[in-house]
């Protein structure tokens, strides 16, 4: 009967409460926020990548023959399926025994520290919580961060062995990512370091962002390089302040007194998974940001701050229809027609209607109800079947119903 409640971590503190609990219980610093219904957390980890690279395998995973993406627009889902070469349905895998697990390494001790605060959290406040993020940054060369991110809901099935915790693991999302302030910094000290060895088409068409004109950012460009008089060595990035401000826009801020000159720059970077671009350069005349961030706070304490976007049950409900989905086939063994008992091919149909049923059972999960209809694109072939909501049910029956095709 002994545990926290809502009065250890109130709706209006929630956040402020999980630094303290992580700083007083754990020596660690953590910053915490809460966006809409979920409640994100960031800790510094050094030597994270090099023990995550110590546990991974030695050769990178085979492509799954199966690959299905999902979105959620207009009350409907839209699924579109990838196949390659000949594959099968797979067998249901085991849970691990692992009755002597080892010691893990400092690294993933403290990642584990702050993630049992961030679900403690989560379980015992009075705030309207659906989900949980957990960012692990490796503050190392590569600039990486370990992103964890799932539905509350699941932890407390695992408290009542409603699930296992391999289920539950399978359920969370989890991902690597380059750091996305490094992301803009390194944009724009490329561009700095470019600005009089390229040639100003070549400036313009490698930093400027895709939803701009070369012209927009013409002007921009002439005039840092009118400001800076070839000084741009003596600006040194890690000594600027940087701020996400979007999931694909950050904001870096290179002030002008290393090179005598009053005032700074604002740049606009566009973040992408294959580096970034500017969006816009802005001049600060005395170092005052424009009206539409003040919000934001001044630059100096931009890095007490980081950017988390809400997730949304639709989005989060798509991407578990989809997992689920693609982790039920397998390549094809070549040694299987040699078999006395051969493996049976499975069917692109035979994907849509797992789909079905997958999006049957998840929706029910997560009693998400708003929509009519998912709809399946084979990409290669086009072809396409739509499915109401109401029907879905009677795909995870031993007998499914057939499928049309919709012209």
């Amino acid at each position: 009967m002994a545990s926290c409640g809502p009065s250890s971590y109130p709706k209006e503190k929630v956040a402020a409460r999980l630094t303290a609990v992580c700083k007083s219980e754990y020596r660690l610093d953590v910053k915490a926020q809460l966006a809409g219904t979920t409640l994100g957390a960031m800790v510094a980890i050094p030597g994270l990548m090099d023990e995550l690279r110590k546990r991974a395998p030695s050769s990178f995973p085979e492509l799954p023959p199966v690959l299905i993406e999902g979105k959620y627009t207009q009350q409907a889902f839209d699924f579109r399926m990838f196949t390659r070469g000949s594959f099968a349905h797979a067998e249901k895998k085991l849970q691990d025994d692992d009755s002597s697990p080892k010691e893990p390494a400092e690294p993933l001790k403290k990642l584990q520290k702050v993630s049992t605060a961030l679900m403690r959290a989560c379980l015992s406040t009075d705030a309207p919580l659906e989900f949980y993020e957990l960012i692990a940054r490796d503050p190392g060369r590569d600039h990486l961060d370990v992103v964890l991110s799932g539905h509350i809901l699941d932890s407390k099935r695992v408290q009542f062995y409603a699930i296992s915790v391999s289920d539950l693991q399978g359920r969370n999302e989890i991902f690597l990512r380059h750091q996305p302030e490094e992301v803009a910094r390194d944009t724009v000290a490329g561009f700095l370091l470019d600005l009089r060895k390229r040639p100003l088409p070549q400036l313009l068409s490698r930093y400027t962002a895709p939803s701009k004109r070369f012209g927009d950012l013409l002007p921009m460009v002439l005039s840092v390089t009118i400001e800076l008089k070839g000084e741009e060595e003596k600006l040194k990035p890690e000594e600027w302040p940087v701020r996400q401000i979007k999931r694909e826009s950050a904001l870096v801020f290179v002030s002008l007194k290393p090179v005598g000159q009053p005032g700074a720059f604002l740049f606009t970077v566009h973040l992408d998974e294959g580096g970034g671009t500017l969006l816009s350069i802005e001049k600060l005349e005395d170092s005052t940001l424009p009206a539409a961030i003040r919000h934001l706070g001044p630059p100096e304490r931009w890095s007490d701050f980081f950017y988390m976007e809400p997730i949304s049950l639709p989005e989060f409900v798509s991407e578990q229809i989809a997992k689920r989905v693609m982790s039920e086939f397998k390549p094809m063994d070549p040694a299987a027609k040699k078999k006395a008992a051969p493996e049976k091919p499975a069917t692109v149909e035979e994907v849509t209607k797992a789909l079905a049923g997958a999006a049957a059972y998840v929706t029910d999960n997560y009693s998400f109800k708003d929509f009519r209809e998912i709809t399946v694109v084979d990409a290669a072939k086009g072809t396409r079947w739509v499915i109401p909501a109401a029907e879905l049910p009677l795909y995870r029956r031993r007998e499914t119903p057939e499928l049309k095709v919709i012209p």
